[in-house]
């Protein structure tokens, strides 16, 4: 059996694979384009993460393709629909990276709330100005989460440690009654001292944080996206940053990676990461081997794990 390695994973998860099959790995290739659409030709497996487009038009040269294997949650780099239309079954490993994508969110949400990342530049820069940097505390704030799944969730558990309420909008969340607000999305936006976003891309939360959308936040607000990019409209984000009618706001994903305009992201207290949110040894270990698990289900019969 060939197996198709699209992305870098982690070693011992291409141990894994090698005992499955073949595999040829092109993840590393500088002729990674051509060589998907050459070698998934005769693949029967292919092994991929977000780097990776598998495009209506890619699946079309798989002649003998089984199963998509997407080590992570998101599949929004896969044509699903296409793929199941040829009998391929789709996986992925949704819960694998959640823990690495709360602590990242965490992580920009106090940066973007104490200006760390333009304060180390000032200071490295020989800089000993302090009254630039004057940040806002996280107590007593409200924390307004966009999409109450488990990882929303798990952002609110940690951050109301913090001192924070938590409000949340999520259409798909019905009679709630626990302690955190249930509020519609406008209502959310225009209350919430930070906001934090956690949906996946579909045709109804591509730019779900529209110009509209953002001109409800508070000038004081902080935004935080670690979902999928296009999403929210980066743009007119930046511009709102620039004319400080926005206090901060923290980025991983983009609707184009890499982003083209970065050269507006400077002097603004925006913090930008290269879509590190699975980026750790963890998150890619159990990703890795989730994925292969579900590999053997569904070579064993088992459709249950697919999508």
């Amino acid at each position: 059996m060939k197996i198709l390695i699209c992305d870098t994973l982690n070693s011992k998860v291409l141990e894994e694979l090698q005992s499955l099959g073949k595999c040829i790995d092109i993840s590393a290739s500088d002729s990674k384009d051509q060589d998907l659409v050459s070698e998934i030709n005769d693949a029967e497996i292919a092994v991929i993460r977000s780097s990776t487009q598998l495009t209506k038009e890619v699946i079309e040269k798989a002649n003998n393709l089984k199963i998509i294997a997407r080590c992570g949650v998101g599949v929004d780099n896969i044509d699903v629909e296409f793929a199941k239309s040829k009998n391929i079954k789709v996986t992925n490993s949704p819960t694998a990276n959640l823990i690495s994508v709360v602590e990242l969110t965490i992580a920009l949400i106090i940066n973007a709330a104490r200006k760390i990342n333009l304060s180390d530049i000032h200071l490295k820069e020989g800089k000993w100005n302090r009254k630039e940097f004057i940040g806002m505390e996280l107590s007593g704030k409200q924390l307004g989460i966009v999409g109450y799944g488990k990882a929303g969730r798990l952002v609110s558990e940690r951050m109301k440690s913090f001192g924070m309420s938590i409000a949340f909008y999520d259409p798909y969340v019905k009679d709630w009654d626990g302690p955190e607000k249930s509020l519609e999305l406008d209502q959310l936006l225009s209350t919430s001292d930070v906001v934090s976003i956690h949906v996946i891309k579909t045709k109804e939360t591509e730019n779900l944080i529209s110009k509209e959308k953002l001109d409800l936040l508070k000038k004081s607000a902080i935004l935080i996206n670690t979902s999928r990019g296009g999403v929210v409209d980066e743009d007119y984000l930046v511009e709102l940053l620039k004319l400080k009618k926005l206090f901060g706001a923290g980025l991983d994903v983009y609707s184009e990676e890499p982003p083209n305009n970065i050269d507006n992201f400077s002097d603004i207290n925006l913090i930008t990461t290269p879509h590190i949110g699975a980026s750790t040894n963890e998150a890619q270990l159990k990703a890795g081997l989730d994925t292969v698990e579900n590999i053997k289900k569904i070579l064993a019969g088992d459709d249950s794990v697919a999508l």
